[in-house]
This record gives structure tokens, sequence and C-alpha cells, in this order.
């Protein structure tokens, strides 16, 4: 029997060099593509670590403003109200105050992205904190970043988009109320984008919260019924919002010269006809002088514990 030898046929060199670079290609573009993924994993890890935080601090915003603090005689509950800046008294035991801000100037940075603040007083005071900055370190005992993703302001590129608008939607997009006593409803706007300039684009995270402990104006309301020689006055048809005590000073003539904060003071005014929910009235006030006849400009001046004031003006008789 005859034993063949075996083949020694195999692959050239430049089979071998062709195969190797056809292995090389395919391993480079395998090593790319899962280069590529990992990078959009690592960027959407940080896009939903970024809103993530953000939503958590506004969860914590919303829950503040709804438990805002009661005002005190003298002390708006909201001591701040801008685009950027809003500073309100908590109901925590201790009512301390809280900020939340951010800086738009830091959206001009290289970075182009703002941090979301939140600081805290450190404890029970009239009024908060002086703030000029965002942050300000001085008089607050705690500070923190909430979120480092911020881009309210458009990259520098148009005009900066308000994080807080008030009294949304009868107010004006922008508008801020001169009297933060009158803020009853707050939306926030956040504009988030870990990586500005490029894809994916950025994401908008909004909320609004109504703050059902805010102090507002009472609604004042009277009728009137014949008295010779006057009038009996009742102010019992006026509401409050929050359902407290109220304090009820009458005035009359066509310029009856209402004192700030409704009470007429050490002295009142000869106008001062007098306080409660019902009086009789006679005009003027002053009995020693001759009555004057109906009918009289009656104004009702309302006052509650929060200091805010109302009126209402009309003839009587």
């Amino acid at each position: 029997m005859t034993v063949l030898p075996r083949s020694e046929a195999g692959f050239t060199l430049v089979e071998l060099l062709i195969a190797m670079t056809i292995m090389l290609v395919i391993l480079s573009a395998t090593l790319t593509t899962l280069d590529g993924f990992s990078k959009r994993h690592r960027l959407e890890e940080s896009r939903t670590d970024a809103q993530e935080g953000l939503r958590r601090g506004m969860d914590r915003l919303e829950r503040q403003l709804r438990n805002l603090a009661t005002p005190a005689p003298g002390v708006k509950s909201i001591s701040r109200a801008l685009g950027t800046d809003v500073i309100f008294q908590t109901a925590d035991p201790l009512k301390r105050w809280a900020r939340y801000c951010i800086d738009p100037s830091d959206e001009l940075l290289p970075s182009g992205r703002a941090s979301l603040w939140y600081q805290v007083s450190a404890g029970v005071s009239e009024t908060p904190p002086a703030a000029t900055s965002c942050p300000q370190t001085t008089g607050w005992s705690s500070t923190e970043s909430v979120g480092e993703a911020v881009v309210n302001a458009r990259d520098g590129l148009g005009p900066s988009r308000p994080l807080f608008t008030y009294n949304w939607p009868a107010a004006a997009e922008a508008a801020i109320p001169p009297d933060t006593s009158a803020i009853t409803r707050i939306r926030t706007d956040l504009w988030v984008d870990t990586n500005p300039g490029a894809k994916p684009a950025e994401q908008r995270l909004t909320s609004g919260v109504f703050l059902r402990n805010q102090n507002q104006a009472p609604v004042p309301g009277f009728t009137w019924s014949a008295n010779s020689p006057g009038a009996i006055l009742n102010a019992s048809t006026t509401t409050d919002h929050e359902g407290r005590r109220l304090e009820y000073h009458w005035y009359y003539g066509a310029s009856p010269g209402v004192p700030g904060g409704c009470k007429p003071g050490a002295e009142p005014p000869a106008s001062y006809l007098g306080s409660g929910i019902v009086l009789p009235a006679r005009f003027p006030a002053d009995t020693s002088k001759p009555q004057e006849p109906l009918p009289q400009n009656v104004t009702l001046c309302v006052v509650d514990p929060g200091d805010l004031t109302a009126t209402l003006s009309k003839p009587v008789g």
C-alpha cells in the first residue's frame, strides 16, 4: 500500500495580508460603533441624572410653596419674586426662609450651563438674609446645587426665558407682580441641556403650583338700612379667602382720607365713623355738629391679620 504525502498547500503571504486587513477594518468598525454607543449611553445617563436631580428639586420647591408660611402682620410670605430668583418663608417649625435661584451669567461661560441653587436661612427671622448674587453665602445656613444643566438663557443666543412665572396665565409671560402678597400661582420652567450646542436638543421641565396658604386681600362688601337720623351699616357680606378675623373701619365723605392700613390711629380724622362689622352711623360722627343729610358717600376699609387691606365706597341714602 502506498502512503501519499500530506498536502503542504496553505495561505500565501498576500492572502494572509488581505485577510488581516479585512479583519482590521471589521474590528475598527465594530469598535467605532461600540464607542459611539458608549458615548451616547454616557450622555443619556448624564441627561437623565440632571433631569432627575432637577425634578427632585422642583418637587421640593412645590411642597414648600404649597405649605407657605401664613404671613405675620407686616411680613409677607414671599420676600422676592423675580424671573430667576424667588425667596419665601416656609411653614416648618422654625419658619425659615428658602431661596431658589440661578445666575444667568453662568450660561455665558464656555460650559453654557447654570446651576439651580437652593438656600435656607438659619432660623426664625422677620426678613430673609440679604442676597445680591446667586448664590449668596452670607447669612444663609446652607447652600446646595440642585442641578447643573440649566440653559434658560439659551446659551446667550437670545432673551433669557424666565425660570419663574407668577399668576399665569392672566399675567404677561414675564410680568413680576409689584406686590408679592398678590401672588397665588407660580409656574416653574427649566430648560435642561448637559451638552449645549450639540444633539440631542434641550429638554423642558415645567410644573405649576397654587399657593393655598398665600394670604389674599379680603373682598369688601356692605349693605345699609335707614336709621334716622343716620343709617345702619352692615359689612357681613365681606369675605376673606383664608376665613380669618377681619377689622372693619368706616369713613364718609367724597374724599374720606382713609389712612394707610385702614386703622384711624390715635387721632381719628373727622371723616371716621367708627369700627365694627355692624355700625349705627351718624353723619358726621361728631354729634355736636349739625346732622348732615343723606345721601352720604361711605367707605368701608377692611384689614386682615396679615395687614392686607381692601376698600369699598358707595352712596348711602
